[in-house]
């Protein structure tokens, strides 16, 4: 296991404590680890509703007046 030791502003550690406590994790290494892997699912399943709708669009599967307008489809980006 790797070592990473960061400097951060007073208000991050405030931050890692708040998650730690609120999502019940040990530590404010596993509140790290907690905010990477819920980054990666969160993005992922972004990418992959973004592809499907393309995929449906080139497809004529949906109408292309019922698409949410960019602002809207970007916003959890």
């Amino acid at each position: 296991m790797k070592t990473m030791i960061l400097k951060v502003d007073d208000k991050i550690s405030q931050e890692l404590d708040l998650i730690k406590e609120s999502e019940g994790l040990g530590n404010r290494t596993s509140a790290f680890t907690f905010l990477i892997k819920y980054y990666f699912l969160t993005k992922k399943d972004s990418l992959d509703r973004s592809i499907e709708t393309l995929n449906n669009l080139l497809d004529k599967k949906i109408a292309k007046k019922k698409l949410l307008s960019a602002s809207e489809q970007l916003k959890d980006i």
